[in-house]
C-alpha cells in the first residue's frame, strides 16, 4: 500500500450533499463514454489533494437524470474543515452541479450501505404547449385522463418483485423491491408529480412504472390490469420507458443517529 493510500484511508469521512441537473452528463457513475457526476467532481477532488479520490453515493443515478438531493463521500483531508469543501467545489464546478453542504461524518459512515430509503419524483407537463421555462419535466401533449391513473398509482405500494419493470441488462441478487408510498399530486396548472419512496430501486424502474401508468391515463390498460403486470414478472406486460429528463432523485434517507433528515 502506498503513502497516499495509507494517508487517504485515515482521512476525514467528508460527506457531500448533492444537487444536479443530469441533461448533460452520462449519468452519476464514470463512464468512458462522456462526462459523469462523478467524474466531474473526482477530478476536482483529485486537484486539490493531489491523489486519487473515490466518489461513494447513496447510489447511481441514470443518463439524463438529475438529483434534488444526492449523498456522496470521500476521504478529504486535515488541512480543510468540512464545511469548506462545498465552497472549494462549487467555485470550479459547472453550474449545472452545485454542493449544498458538505459536512464530516463518523468514519464507520457509508453513503450507500445505511440508506434506509429513496424518493423519486418524476414531473410531468399535461397541455398542448410546451413550456419554455419548466426544462426538466417530461411533455406530454396528448389526453390523459388523470382519475383513472390516480385508481392505478395504490396497486403499486408494498413488497413486490418488480421484474417487469427492471430495464434491460440489469444484473441485481433479487428483483423484490417495497414501495412504501406512492403518490400523484397536481402542483400546478397541467403539472403533476408522482413521487415514489422504496428501500430501493432498479434499473429504469420508476420510468418504467410511471409510463405504465401513462398507458392507463391512455386507455391501453385499465387500473385493475397492475396486478397480473407485477405477478407476471414480464417486461412485455409493462408498458413503456419515460424518458428520464422529467426525473428526479428528490431525497435519500439515513438512520436518524448519523442527524441528516
Amino acid at each position: 500500500m502506498s503513502e497516499q493510500e495509507v494517508s487517504s484511508k485515515h482521512s476525514p469521512n467528508i460527506l457531500l450533499k448533492i444537487e444536479y441537473d443530469g441533461a448533460d452528463f452520462v449519468g452519476w457513475q464514470r463512464q468512458p463514454d462522456g462526462p459523469s457526476i462523478q467524474s466531474t467532481i473526482e477530478e476536482l477532488l483529485q486537484d486539490v489533494l493531489q491523489r486519487k479520490v473515490v466518489l461513494y453515493a447513496s447510489g447511481r443515478t441514470d443518463s439524463g437524470v438529475h438529483a434534488k438531493s444526492q449523498y456522496a463521500m470521500f476521504r478529504g483531508s486535515d488541512k480543510y474543515e468540512p464545511e469548506r469543501w462545498a465552497r472549494i467545489l462549487n467555485f470550479s464546478l459547472p453550474p449545472s452541479i452545485r454542493i449544498l453542504e458538505s459536512r464530516l461524518m463518523p468514519d464507520h459512515f457509508h453513503a450507500q450501505k445505511h440508506v434506509i430509503s429513496k424518493t423519486y419524483e418524476y414531473w410531468i407537463l399535461n397541455r398542448k404547449i410546451a413550456s419554455a421555462l419548466q426544462r426538466s419535466v417530461y411533455f406530454y401533449p396528448g389526453e390523459l385522463d388523470w382519475v383513472k391513473v390516480r385508481e392505478a398509482v395504490p396497486f403499486f405500494q408494498g413488497e413486490h418483485d418488480f421484474r417487469a419493470f427492471q430495464g434491460a441488462k440489469a444484473e441485481v441478487k433479487t428483483t423484490v423491491r417495497r414501495i412504501s408510498r406512492i403518490e400523484l399530486r397536481e402542483s400546478g396548472p397541467d403539472l403533476f408529480c408522482f413521487e415514489i419512496e422504496g428501500n430501493g430501486f432498479l434499473k429504469h424502474m420508476v420510468r418504467n412504472i410511471v409510463g405504465t401508468l401513462l398507458e392507463v391515463g391512455e386507455g391501453k390498460k385499465e387500473p385493475s390490469d397492475i396486478p397480473s403486470i407485477i405477478a407476471s414478472r414480464d417486461r412485455r406486460k409493462a408498458g413503456r420507458t419515460v424518458p428520464p429528463t422529467g426525473l428526479f432523485l428528490a431525497k435519500v434517507v439515513y438512520p436518524e443517529q448519523f442527524g441528516l433528515n
